[in-house]
């Protein structure tokens, strides 16, 4: 049953990655200078958010919610204040281009990653605390995808 519901996980996920990408621009919105230059650097900044992030778990890296079985919990760096910095990174990126580009539905998009990457995490916390003594204590003292939200 774990292999399926991460199996599900990551095809909506990748469903959405298509959907994002090479969904046509049918909806758009006006946006002023200043917001395509804010929406521009939230999308870089999530990039540079996923890099790091990347760098940081190497090792137990996986797109599934199942820890890997010889992986390490990772408490330093990025991870230190948040537990998903990479679900962190693909909403602000996702988001930013969006209103970089002033397109409606990959704003959308960005909201539809964003509760799926909700309910993906509450999900792999359940396995992560059961993989790792020490997750239910680091857990209490991070956010998991943004500070004070």
């Amino acid at each position: 049953m774990r292999k399926l519901k991460d199996m599900v996980f990551v095809s909506v996920q990748l469903v959405l990655f298509g959907l994002y990408t090479f969904m046509p621009s049918l909806l758009t919105f006006s946006v002023n200078r200043v917001g395509e230059i804010a929406g521009g650097l939230l999308a870089l900044a999530g990039l540079i958010v996923i890099l790091i992030s990347v760098y940081q778990i190497r090792r137990s890296l996986t797109p599934f919610p199942s820890p890997v079985k010889n992986g390490q919990l990772i408490t330093s760096g990025l991870y230190r204040y948040i537990r998903h910095p990479i679900y962190s990174g693909i909403i602000m990126a996702a988001a930013g281009y969006g209103l970089h580009t002033a397109d409606t539905i990959k704003v959308i998009i960005a909201l539809f990653l964003w509760l799926l990457f909700y309910f993906k995490s509450k999900y792999e916390e359940r396995m992560l605390m059961a993989f790792y003594d020490d997750y239910s204590r680091y857990s209490s003292g991070t956010y998991r995808f943004f500070p004070f939200l």
